[in-house]
This record gives structure tokens, C-alpha cells and sequence, in this order.
């Protein structure tokens, strides 16, 4: 008994009735950050975060013992990510497949519990698989790009979007290029929104062939902008909103208004 109590009082830190055990294990050197404070950081955001991920599919970025490890990508239900980690089955070209989701706020503390990281959603939720809530446009300079460029970019798209009375928010990803997503009624296939993203990113290169590129040609995007709109597949996934990314320093990928 004094050995149990005494694990209890060793790992005491508790976020919505979960037990993150080692919060004192350091992940990320650069900054010197906790699993416990990534852990009060997602129970912190946890409003705004779940608002986006609650019933979407989740591929999850795991790495237990800290971003310098070995880490892997988990997007099916296993042993230890916890009861609040909710399997969800689907058909999809005659094949069966079984993908993790979480409902709310204990679900979010357990996948952190078990060393996640980063939180990728579907663009879709378990119940309308078929039918996606939002494309997304990923803005992916290449190396020798600025950041003002990107801003640029992205100020374009915005302006393309609305030419079109289409509402877009912006992200940065935590990384070097920014996230422009539409919010969807699930009235349209995937196959009808990764053509819609296509048409833009198509057009984008027509207007303006020195900055863009729509190809996942690495060899063509020297110095350009990639306009990716290849997220916006059957079973993709992008960075959530406020989610940590597994980097040195554990950036966020945080939504910005347009202004900003």
C-alpha cells in the first residue's frame, strides 16, 4: 500500500478526472517543456480546440518519450488510449475500416496521457463520413520562399474565396506555411470538394505562374508557393486548431483573424 500511495502522490497531476503520469518528463529540450505542461496547455485550450475535432476522425502524432524520440502516427483504437477514446467503423470501396475519435475533454487528456502530441482531424465527421465540413488549402512555400510571401498568398486566396461569397479562416500551422479553410454545410462529396480546391489552386497558377505551383512535384517548386489542395482527400487529415506540433519548442498552430 505505502508503494501505491506513494506512485499516486509521485504522479498527482489530475485534468478532467485523467491521471497524466509522468508530468515532469521533459519533451521538447528547446524550451524545456513538461508532458504536465502540454498537458495543462491542452486542458487550458480545450474550449476552442474541441470545437473543431469533437466527432472527426483523429490521426494522432504520439511520441512518448518526448520529440527528439522515436515517434509514430495512430488513427485506429488500441490497448491503453482509454474508454473516452471512441472507435468508429466505416465502409469505404467495399473495404471495412476502424479509425479513433474523441467526444470531449477527457477524451482530449487521455490521447495526451498516452504521449500524443499533435491532433490531426478528418475534414469530415463519423456522422457524415462522406460528406465533408470544410476543404482546406495548404500553403506550402518551398525553402527559399519568405514568410511575407506566404502572407501574400494567402491574402489571395482569401480575396478568390470571396469573390465566390465564400466565408475562409486563416491558421498558421505551426510551421513555415498557413492554413485557409471553408466552413461546409456536408452537402457536397469529396470528390466535388477536392475539385472545387483544385479549380482554385489551378487558378491561382494561372494568374500569377512565377509564385504558385498545384503539382506535388517537389523539382517544380523551387521558389514558389505550393497550393495544396491534395488535404482535401478521402481519409486526409490536417493540423487542428491550437493543436502542439511535435517540433523543438512545441509551436502551436494557432487561428489568426485576417487583420492579424
Amino acid at each position: 500500500m505505502p508503494s501505491i500511495l506513494k506512485d499516486q502522490k509521485k504522479d498527482d497531476l489530475v485534468l478532467s478526472g485523467i491521471t497524466i503520469t509522468h508530468p515532469d518528463r521533459v519533451i521538447s529540450e528547446i524550451g524545456h517543456i513538461t508532458k504536465g505542461e502540454l498537458a495543462k496547455y491542452y486542458a487550458t485550450v480545450a474550449p476552442f480546440l474541441l470545437k473543431a475535432i469533437v466527432g472527426h476522425p483523429l490521426s494522432l502524432l504520439r511520441c512518448p518519450d518526448g520529440i527528439n524520440n522515436d515517434c509514430f502516427y495512430q488513427r485506429n483504437p488500441g490497448q491503453g488510449l482509454g474508454p473516452d477514446v471512441r472507435p468508429f467503423q466505416f465502409k469505404h470501396k467495399d473495404k471495412t475500416y476502424e479509425y479513433l475519435y474523441i467526444d470531449d475533454k477527457k477524451g482530449l487528456m487521455e490521447v495526451v496521457q498516452m504521449g500524443a502530441i499533435e491532433l490531426h482531424p478528418w475534414g469530415a465527421r463519423v456522422n457524415n463520413i462522406d460528406y465533408p465540413d470544410r476543404p482546406i488549402f495548404d500553403l506550402d512555400p518551398a525553402p527559399d520562399v519568405p514568410f511575407d510571401a506566404v502572407k501574400l498568398a494567402a491574402l489571395d486566396l482569401h480575396r478568390r474565396l470571396k469573390k465566390r461569397s465564400l466565408e475562409s479562416f486563416l491558421k498558421c500551422t505551426g510551421g513555415k506555411g498557413l492554413h485557409v479553410t471553408v466552413p461546409l454545410a456536408e452537402k457536397n462529396t469529396w470528390d466535388e470538394v477536392k475539385t472545387f480546391g483544385g479549380t482554385i489552386a489551378k487558378e491561382m497558377v494561372a494568374a500569377v505562374p512565377q509564385a504558385y505551383v498545384a503539382t506535388m512535384s517537389k523539382a517544380k517548386r523551387t521558389g514558389k508557393i505550393f497550393v495544396d489542395f491534395f488535404r482535401n482527400d478521402y481519409a486526409a487529415t490536417a493540423i487542428a486548431d491550437f493543436s502542439v506540433r511535435a517540433r523543438p519548442g512545441a509551436p502551436v498552430a494557432v487561428p489568426l483573424a485576417w487583420d492579424e
